[in-house]
């Protein structure tokens, strides 16, 4: 059985597919070597005889018409990384099954997040802004916070991320409201989440948390009529795509509540984040786009791929696969 290496990146492919991986994988198949479209011409018999590939960040983006010149024979693509709305439609087009391992990925932000909530709540980052220059003023920040008991705490989005960091705000007897269209009564019940709207969520909430599916039709919906919204201590916290914030809204609000802090993990130029507005915000706080899987964490995702593919040959129901419903709904 011929198994395909698809990426552009041997870096990205061997920080997730480390050795264990590999072992398994080799243990089911002859792997190629890590292929890139460049590289499918010198390898095009092994190409075309391959039933099942795998891949991680970097996985070429193949229409239809190329997938059915270089792997007309693939039943089945395993992916160890999370979104697949770049490469996901020509698979699934042609009748390939595709599996992500979005679920492994979230969990390393669902994490980051809930331990930012944790500590945004005690004041930490507004105390550390002060605490160099006027330790009375950081010891006032601290005390101004509201603290995790009965915390308020909005979650826009509950995807796998959003709905593992409700999970974990269980334990510190939050108030927990959630934004999601496609939220159902009985699952907010089992999150212990209450419906809210964008409005009241901003209004009322002590910290937001931003988990919004990657959606064109979501740019900017995070704006000004919602940040000035915000109490004059609240937390936004977004580890979801940059494209959702208006910026300079948000960096507005920021300065006419110099009491409020913003953690962004993610900008709309990520490249360039000193030409963002939020960038001269001395209450924004960044971090380079680390929430999700990073060294070690990375091979969680490799290994839930070659768990689904042993699955898959021993005739099993499939965990993570994704369907062309389910793809209208994934970041």
């Amino acid at each position: 059985m011929n198994i395909a290496l698809l990426g552009e990146s041997k870096h990205n492919f061997s920080r997730v597919y480390d050795e264990a991986a590999m072992r398994r994988l080799h243990a089911l198949g002859e792997c190629s070597p890590l292929l890139d479209r460049k590289d499918f011409e010198n390898h095009v018999d092994f190409l075309r005889s391959c039933e099942y590939a795998f891949s991680t960040w970097g996985m070429p983006a193949l229409a239809e018409e190329e997938l059915a010149r270089w792997l007309p024979n693939l039943k089945a693509c395993f992916y160890a990384a999370g979104s697949v709305q770049a490469f996901a439609r020509p698979l699934l087009g042609r009748g390939v099954r595709l599996a992500c391992a979005a679920s492994a990925n979230a969990v390393p932000v669902g994490e980051f997040t809930f331990a930012q909530i944790i500590l945004a709540a005690k004041g930490t980052f507004a105390a550390q802004k002060y605490y160099r220059r006027a330790l009375p003023l950081s010891w006032k920040a601290s005390r101004e916070a509201p603290g995790n008991y009965r915390l308020k705490v909005g979650l826009l989005g509950i995807g796998m991320i959003g709905a593992l960091v409700a999970e974990r705000l269980k334990g510190i007897d939050a108030q927990v409201y959630a934004f999601d269209p496609f939220l159902s009564k009985e699952r907010a019940g089992q999150l212990g989440l209450e419906f809210a709207s964008l409005e009241k969520i901003f209004a009322e909430c002590d910290v937001i948390s931003n988990h919004l599916a990657d959606k064109p039709e979501l740019r900017n919906v995070l704006n000004g009529a919602l940040f000035e919204r915000m109490k004059p201590r609240a937390v936004f916290i977004n580890t979801g795509r940059g494209a959702q914030v208006n910026e300079r809204d948000l960096a507005r609000a920021l300065r006419r509540k110099p009491g409020a802090t913003a953690l962004l993990d993610v900008l709309c130029n990520e490249a360039a984040p000193i030409k963002s507005p939020l960038w001269w915000r001395p209450n924004a706080y960044f971090t380079p786009h680390i929430a999700g899987s990073l060294s070690g964490e990375c091979a969680r995702m490799a290994s839930d791929m070659v768990d689904e593919f042993e699955r898959l040959l021993a005739g099993e129901a499939l965990k993570y696969e994704v369907t062309l419903e389910q793809l209208e709904r994934m970041a």
